[in-house]
């Protein structure tokens, strides 16, 4: 895909399709600018594309498990895990209290949600299995249904949500909702110098543009 603003009006380029306007709201995710996946034309100013490569991109995957009944202790909804891996399985949520469901929800973060993703789904819900049976012992049954996510694999998106790395400044994020030639709008959660990381950063983004076209 490509995005040509080199005239007066922007010309957007898809496998699906070629669209032009005055001016073009872009939300990509911060993952798929890195990667490159949509040029530019002209290329996007120096502090821009310097934000985008010092910003990060992080991973959190989830694994929701869904079981015939509550085993676990029905008044807890977060439970911690120190596990023998950072960021494998170190985190649970239960859907009890919040929506009646026999439900838990386990992540994992960073490198491991990475390499997590090029398992099967079959190994993933074992290797759940393992660690919950660790914790409340070897008698808990199977799952009956789950449902996992694969965020640095989906190339609408490239990672989870942004973070601010070593080497970045909150006025990188600035430089990136940066809105060039009033043609080129930038929203979404990376742009968010306050509220990075959040729907709601997200949503306040899009606020911030339509009051830009607006004015």
């Amino acid at each position: 895909s490509s995005v040509d603003w080199s005239g007066d009006r922007v010309l957007v380029k898809t496998n699906q399709g070629n669209y032009s306007g005055d001016r073009l709201i872009i939300t990509l995710p911060l993952g798929v600018l890195k990667r490159g996946d949509v040029s530019f034309s002209p290329a996007m100013p120096a502090p821009k594309r310097a934000a985008i490569q010092a910003l990060g991109m992080g991973v959190l995957n989830k694994c929701y498990l869904r079981f015939a009944k509550v085993f676990w202790p029905a008044e807890i909804d977060w439970l911690e895990h120190i596990p023998s891996r950072r960021g494998e399985w170190n985190e649970w949520v239960s859907f009890k209290r919040a929506a009646n469901l026999p439900i838990l929800l386990g992540f994992n973060a960073a490198d491991r949600g990475r390499e997590i993703e090029s398992l099967s789904d079959q190994a993933i819900v074992s290797s759940a299995m393992q660690t919950l049976r660790k914790i409340f012992g070897s008698q808990i049954p199977d799952p009956v249904d789950y449902q996992i996510s694969r965020w640095a694999s989906d190339p609408f998106a490239r990672g989870s949500y942004s973070f601010n790395a070593l080497g970045s400044t909150p006025n990188m994020r600035d430089d990136l909702a940066e809105t060039l030639d009033e043609m080129l709008y930038f929203a979404g959660e990376a742009t968010e110098r306050e509220h990075f990381s959040t729907t709601h950063g997200a949503y306040l983004s899009g606020l911030r543009v339509a009051d830009e076209i607006m004015a």
